[in-house]
């Protein structure tokens, strides 16, 4: 990493990015990925950046899961 300097009121500094190629059904994609210090970092942190891809936000409840702490679905009881 170089030493920020000042630019026409910009400041600006030079810094390492590793470049993650990863291809999936949708096709291929490039990942920046600027906090890593090695490639291995990089491989790992492009993992994590690929499960948060394929999580679900906002995920449902399951009314078969008999653990399940949601009690707001409907059921085929009829009284």
């Amino acid at each position: 990493m170089s030493s920020p300097e000042i630019y026409r009121g910009w400041l600006i500094e030079a810094r390492p990015v590793f470049c993650v190629q990863v291809w999936s059904a949708g096709g291929e994609c490039l990942i920046p990925v600027h906090n890593a210090r090695t490639e291995a970092e990089a491989l790992e942190l492009a993992k994590r950046w690929i499960d948060l891809q394929t999580a679900p936000e906002n995920p449902q409840p399951n009314p078969f899961d008999p653990f399940s702490n949601e009690i707001d679905y409907d059921d085929d009881i009829p009284f």
